[in-house]
C-alpha cells in the first residue's frame, strides 16, 4: 500500500512542477477527443466492476467467521477495487494536464537537419550508343510519367486511412457466422475442460484449477462476441493516431514519397538514363509498397472474422500462447501505418538536399531508401513480438529446471538426512 500511495505522489508531483516544460504546447484536438472517449468507457466499466468485486468481497467479509483465509481475501478485495477505482477516477483529473500534449512545435530551440551529399551524374558521349540510350528513355520516361502519380497516390490514401470494420456489411455477416460457431463450440470446451479436470490425477495430465478455469472461459467467451468491436476499437486508434501525427506535423505535401522526384518535369532527351533507372526502381518499391497495404487490408479483416476462433483458443491452457501470438500479429497489421507516418514524418524533418535540382539522383535515392525502411518494418516488429513471445517460453522453461534442481537437491539432502539419522540411531542401539 505504501509502494501505491509512493508512486502516486512521484507522479503527481512530476506533473506539478514539469508539467511546464514538457506540456507546454496545446492540444490536438482529434487525440484529445478520443481520448475523452476512451476514458468515458474505461470509467464506466470500471465502476461496474469496481461495484461487483465490493459486493463480492463483502459477501466474503460477512461469511468469513472463523475462516482467516477469507477474511484476507475480502480485504485484499476491497483495497485493490478502492486504489483501482480511485486510478482511473484520477485519470480523469489528470486529463487537464494533457490538455497541451500535442500540436506542432513551438519550442524556441534550433534543430540542425542531416544533410544529404548530392550526386552528380557525368554527361554522356555523343554517337550511336548515346541515340539507342534517348531511346530506352524515351521508353522509360513513358512508364514514368503515367504510373508515378496513380501508384504514390493509392499509397497516401492506404497511409493516412484504414477503413472501419463495422462500417463493412461483408464483413460483419461473416463475422457474425463465426460467432454462431464458436458459441457452439464453447459448449464442447467447457466439456472438454470437465473431463480434464475430473481426470487430470488419474491419467496424468495437467491440473487446472476451477478459480483459475471459470475467469477464462468466461472472459473467452465475452471478447469471442465482441471481437469485432475490439477490432474496430483498435483500427480507430490507429487513424486517431495517424491523424493526430499529420495535424502536428503539416501533414504529407513535403514527405519524401512526393518530394523525390516530379515525373512531369521529366524531359524527353536531356535527363539522363541514370536518372530514369532510379525513377523505375523507385516506381517498383511504391507498387510493391501499396501491395503490401492492399494485403494488410485483407489481413485486417481476416483476422476480425476469424477472431472468434482466436477467442476460443486463448480459453484452453496449452493454446493461450497461439492466441496471444495471434493477437500482437493483428495488433501489429493495424498500427504498423502509425509507424510509417511516423517514419516518413521524420525522415522529411531532418533529412535536407541543399542546393539540389529538381528530380535529382540523391532525392530520388531517399526516395527509394525510405520506401525500403518502410517494407522492412513490419518483419522488424514481428520479429520484437516473436522474441518477447520465446522469451516468456525460455522464462517458463528455465523456472521448470530450476525447480527440478531445487527438488532434487532437497531430495537428495533429505535423503542424507535420513540416513544420518538411522546410523546414529543404530549407534545408540549398539552401546545399549
Amino acid at each position: 500500500m505504501r509502494k501505491v500511495l509512493t508512486t502516486i505522489g512521484i507522479i503527481a508531483t512530476s506533473f506539478l512542477f514539469f508539467s511546464t516544460p514538457v506540456f507546454a504546447q496545446t492540444t490536438n484536438p482529434d487525440i484529445l477527443e478520443y481520448t475523452n472517449n476512451t476514458l468515458q468507457i474505461i470509467t464506466l466499466i470500471s465502476t461496474a466492476a469496481a461495484v461487483f468485486f465490493l459486493v463480492k468481497a463483502g459477501y466474503l467479509y460477512i461469511t468469513s467467521s472463523g475462516k482467516p483465509e477469507a477474511l484476507e481475501s475480502a480485504k485484499n478485495t476491497i483495497r485493490n477495487a478502492i486504489i483501482g477505482l480511485t486510478l482511473v477516477l484520477a485519470a480523469n483529473i489528470v486529463t487537464s494536464v494533457f490538455q497541451h500534449a500535442l500540436n506542432s512545435q513551438t519550442t524556441s530551440g534550433t534543430g540542425t537537419p542531416i544533410d544529404v551529399v548530392s550526386i552528380e551524374t557525368a554527361e554522356p558521349s555523343e554517337g550511336l550508343t548515346q541515340v539507342l540510350i534517348d531511346a530506352i528513355g524515351s521508353f522509360i520516361q513513358n512508364i514514368v510519367e503515367s504510373s508515378t502519380e496513380p501508384i504514390v497516390n493509392g499509397v497516401l490514401g492506404y497511409l493516412t486511412t484504414t477503413p472501419t470494420l463495422l462500417d463493412n456489411e461483408v464483413v460483419r455477416n461473416f463475422w457474425f457466422v463465426t460467432v454462431g460457431i464458436v458459441d457452439a463450440l464453447f459448449v464442447l470446451v467447457v466439456a472438454l475442460m470437465g473431463l480434464q479436470v475430473m481426470s487430470a490425477s488419474t491419467f496424468g495430465f495437467e491440473e487446472v484449477e476451477i478459480k483459475q478455469l471459470l475467469p477464462r472461459l468466461g472472459l473467452s467467451f465475452l471478447a469471442a462476441n465482441i471481437s469485432l468491436f475490439l477490432a474496430d476499437y483498435a483500427i480507430i486508434t490507429c487513424n486517431a493516431l495517424v491523424e493526430a501525427i499529420l495535424d502536428s506535423t503539416g501533414g504529407l505535401n513535403h514527405a519524401w514519397i512526393q518530394a523525390a522526384f516530379n515525373p512531369t518535369a521529366v524531359i524527353s532527351g536531356t535527363t539522363p538514363l541514370i536518372i530514369l533507372i532510379f525513377m523505375v526502381m523507385f516506381l517498383v518499391v511504391s507498387i510493391v509498397l501499396l501491395l503490401m497495404y492492399i494485403s494488410r487490408l485483407i489481413i485486417i479483416s481476416l483476422g476480425a472474422v476469424l477472431s472468434p476462433f482466436i477467442f476460443l483458443l486463448s480459453a484452453l491452457p496449452k493454446f493461450s500462447d497461439l492466441a496471444s501470438i495471434a493477437i500482437k500479429t493483428y495488433l501489429v497489421s493495424v498500427f504498423i501505418v502509425f509507424v510509417h507516418v511516423v517514419i516518413i514524418q521524420l525522415a522529411s524533418s531532418f533529412l535536407t538536399l541543399p542546393e539540389h535540382s529538381e528530380n535529382s539522383l540523391i532525392s530520388i535515392a531517399v526516395g527509394i531508401g525510405l520506401f525500403i525502411t518502410l517494407l522492412k518494418t513490419p518483419n522488424l516488429m514481428m520479429q520484437m513480438v516473436m522474441y518477447t513471445a520465446n522469451s516468456g517460453s525460455l522464462k517458463k522453461l528455465g523456472n521448470q529446471i530450476i525447480n527440478v534442481m531445487t527438488t532434487d537437491n532437497a531430495s537428495v539432502a533429505s535423503r542424507a538426512q535420513a540416513q544420518d539419522s538411522a546410523s546414529k540411531l543404530s549407534r545408540k542401539a549398539i552401546k545399549l
